[in-house]
């Protein structure tokens, strides 16, 4: 009897730099489509797709499912949406409130997307210490609950097999809690190394969850690894 699977799939590039980053890319529209292809090809069919409501949630969702040819309606929950950068960002320095002063900053350094990540991942080590969790909306130890009882209904579905379309922030809590009972340093290595449509699988047997791959990203090999975040 097939084991219980969840495969859990990071949402296709976003348009980073552009006025509304909550939108695929072309290359991330290209990245879901190979996905469902792929999927499609190896004839592996979802009886429950789940994406959270943010828009490069559900534009990977669809493009999966035209490129694997599938009818399916998905549902949509809110606890799988992603923490909020633009909060994370600001509680680190208030003057990034201002996007045109964030870019300005970035172009400075003539290499604005990598120092925007640099910038990115002391923000989020900041909001992760647990010394500042009154200044943010959703604290982290909330976005761990929240991202938990996402998990939680998803693991009591009596599915067969299930797509959820996430972040990668979501998707490194369910791999830390499932591999390592949420440590803290293993939710930081999976969340700075996640790819955009990488796929991580968790299935359910008589142990519970267990953590079968993290960010599989075979349907990609067509394409520049170094483009792909």
């Amino acid at each position: 009897m097939e084991p219980r699977t969840v495969l859990l799939v990071r949402h296709g590039q976003a348009s980073f730099g552009k006025s509304d980053y909550d939108r695929l890319s072309q290359l991330g529209h290209r990245q879901a489509r190979l996905l469902g292809e792929d999927l499609g090809r190896r004839g592996w069919t979802p009886d429950r797709i789940v994406c959270g409501s943010l828009k490069r949630h559900q534009e990977t969702v669809a493009e999966i499912a035209v490129g694997a040819g599938w009818d399916l309606e998905p549902e949509t929950d809110a606890d799988w949406n992603e923490l909020d950068h633009d909060a994370i960002i600001s509680a680190y320095k208030p003057a990034y409130r201002h996007l045109l002063v964030l870019k300005a900053d970035m172009v400075r350094t003539l290499r604005p997307r990598a120092a925007f990540e640099e910038m990115f991942e002391q923000a989020i080590l900041r909001w992760v210490s647990g010394e500042y969790d009154q200044e943010y909306a959703e604290s982290f130890p909330a976005f761990r609950s929240r991202v938990d009882a996402a998990l939680d209904r998803a693991l009591e579905q009596p599915y067969s097999r299930q797509l959820v379309v996430s972040s990668v922030g979501c998707i490194s809590r369910v791999a830390s809690r499932v591999l390592a009972g949420g440590d803290m340093n293993v939710w930081k290595q999976f969340a700075f190394s996640g790819v955009n449509t990488g796929v991580t699988r968790v299935v359910l047997d008589r142990r519970g969850p267990q953590l079968l791959t993290y960010n599989e990203i075979g349907h990609l090999d067509a394409l520049d690894l170094a483009s792909q975040r």
